[in-house]
């Protein structure tokens, strides 16, 4: 995973000595987990986590260049030379053009972490809102960190309850033990780049009842939570039904679909799935007709709740290396 980590540790309005020990921490615990460090090389916050991940590499027989990358924009003055340091191609990382490019270390990264900073920060967490990026702010030592931490926090809890909750992990009491704060800083990194939900799009009707069970079962044994937009834990706070949808979908690491019955509902969302690039697997009820909408998608066709989750199961095997399960 490529880890960008942004903000600065001048001006910090709580426990700035504490500042120092928590982004050595976690860029400890982001090279140690054989995570990639991102940065831009222009602030203090960018110097202290590249030097705290090299000296880490370096006393564990590891090279810098392979898990610190940082850029630096042409004509400005790298803050250090640590690991792989690129010139970036844009001019500047504004975002006042009206052609917009990512800069290469947002648009590069899995997942984003902001700790203090001010104004400069906003600046590349709008980036990384833009890029819809997963974006951890630090509360715990204020300034754009705290800042960005309540309103991702907001959002979460009107969209996502469950994973605000998760969230708050990051607002958590911290005066000594910044390696721990750290490691848990990475872990909701990692559910927050790699969702664990799987977004079921099916009929409702009662005769079906069994396969989102078998749906859930699969999923289960592989670390994922299938859901449906009348599951209780689904997004709530949207009132009409297709913006939940959407939003269910867009939330999820895999979506998965039965066809058994040919639906309007089920293909629109099916073909949103698609297009969002969204790793998709799609069953069926032996003996369905293939539709000539999905006649190039493989369908894994089932008599009886025993053959599906047997290759439901083979299914999300194949995809365990790219989610980490």
């Amino acid at each position: 995973m490529r880890i960008f980590v942004g903000g600065s540790l001048e001006n910090v309005p709580r426990d700035k000595d504490l500042g120092f020990d928590f982004v050595a921490a976690l860029a400890r615990a982001i090279v140690e987990q054989g995570h990639t460090l991102l940065n831009g090389c222009r602030s203090s916050l960018d110097l202290e986590t590249a030097k705290a991940a090299q000296a880490w590499l370096v006393n564990n027989g590891r090279q810098p260049a392979e898990q610190i990358k940082s850029y630096c924009l042409k004509g400005a003055k790298p803050v250090h030379n640590i690991g792989k340091v690129l010139y970036s191609e844009l001019s500047d990382w504004n975002m006042s053009h009206a052609d917009l490019k990512l800069p290469e270390q947002i648009d590069q990264a899995d997942v984003t972490i902001f700790v203090a900073g001010g104004e400069g920060t906003f600046w590349a967490k709008n980036w990384a809102f833009y890029a819809r990026k997963p974006i951890l702010g630090i509360p715990r030592f204020g300034g754009a960190g705290e800042t960005i931490y309540e309103q991702e926090l907001r959002r979460l809890r009107a969209a996502t309850p469950p994973v605000a909750e998760e969230y708050e992990t990051l607002n958590q009491l911290v005066t000594d033990n910044f390696q721990k704060y750290a490691n848990d800083t990475i872990d909701l990194a990692k559910r927050l780049a790699v969702p664990r939900s799987v977004f079921a799009i099916m009929t409702f009707k009662p005769e079906f009842a069994d396969v989102i069970d078998s749906y859930q079962s699969a999923c289960g044994e592989f670390d994922f939570r299938a859901e449906r937009t009348d599951d209780p834990e689904s997004p709530k706070s949207l009132d009409r039904i297709i913006p939940r949808i959407e939003m269910g979908i867009r939330q999820s690491a895999i979506v998965i679909a039965d066809v058994s019955e040919f639906s309007p509902n089920v293909f629109y969302e099916l073909g949103f799935a698609k297009a969002l690039g969204k790793d998709v697997i799609v069953t069926a009820r032996e003996g369905t007709p293939r539709p000539f909408d999905i006649s190039d998608v493989p369908i894994l066709y089932w008599k009886s709740q025993i053959e599906l989750k047997q290759k439901l199961r083979a299914c999300l095997g194949s995809l365990r290396h790219k989610y980490g399960i």
